[in-house]
């Protein structure tokens, strides 16, 4: 398994502390199936500012820690990249880091509570620019809780969408629980991801998730968002998802006309 979305660096945002909590993080990972972790620590100005600079030496420190402790874990830089106007711009000189570094995946982050402006031109500009645009847990976001089709629309302009594993099993609320098991049902989200910031209470393990996901959409969906969707992005590709367990043919058909593909 891949998990995109995690907050292993230690001591550079408000997930791992120490590279001895770091190293304990990847080796309870690795024994629940996950090879391959993709370092996103928080970039946001005023907050936590980690551009290239910062990442790709820490991931590479971690990196090589993982090998003399023994931990069958790929480490890769990324970053959850919090929303601004000028992303296309931060992008290209290393101000908002990419997933594996590709320079074509960006996992953003939107504020769990604030309404952000004109998203819409945001992510078409980054289309434009040729950036498939990750959306770090939806699912947990107000401004789409309140109205799913204002999601909805984001998926239609080619973002894609990384659910949280604690919102699927319920870490964060019965609300946010039945608002995944929507976006799910309805194709609308392509990663699983764990978001995991230590190994109390958000810890990297995702076969729980994978699970109670594949009793909603079916078990080749549910193992396609933990390997071949993540693989994809990190190639800087659009994922291929097998369809949601119980969709008809004619709701497939309809998301490949509108989309050029099957998204569901």
């Amino acid at each position: 398994m891949i998990d995109l979305h995690t907050h292993i660096l230690p001591g550079i945002d408000d997930g791992v502390k120490t590279e001895d909590e770091a190293v304990e993080f990847a080796r309870a990972a690795a024994q629940d199936g996950t090879r391959i972790i993709v370092a996103t620590p928080h970039c946001k100005e005023g907050f936590y500012f980690n551009d290239r600079q910062t990442i790709l030496p820490a991931v590479e420190k971690l990196r090589e820690r993982l090998s003399r402790e023994g931990v069958s874990i790929d480490l890769l830089p990324g970053a959850e990249v919090h929303v601004c106007p000028d992303l296309p711009e931060r992008i290209r000189d290393g101000r908002a880091p990419t997933l594996a570094d590709n320079g074509k995946t960006l996992l953003l982050e939107l504020s769990l509570s604030q309404y952000p402006v004109e998203l819409e031109n945001l992510v078409f500009q980054l289309k434009l620019a040729g950036i498939e645009v990750l959306f770090a847990h939806p699912e947990r976001i107000r401004y789409f809780q309140e109205d799913v089709t204002r999601y909805e629309e984001m998926v239609r302009l080619g973002a894609w969408g990384q659910i949280t594993t604690g919102s699927i099993v319920g870490l964060f609320g019965e609300d946010t629980r039945k608002f995944s098991e929507e976006l799910l049902r309805k194709g609308l989200v392509h990663v699983i991801a764990s978001d995991a910031h230590n190994l109390r209470h958000r810890n990297p393990i995702l076969t729980e998730a994978v699970s109670a996901t594949a009793s909603l959409v079916g078990q080749a969906r549910a193992e396609a968002m933990t390997t071949s969707a993540p693989r994809a992005l990190l190639d800087g590709a659009p994922p291929d998802l097998p369809p949601v367990e119980g969709r008809s043919a004619a709701a497939g058909s309809f998301f490949k006309r509108l989309f050029g593909r099957s998204r569901g």
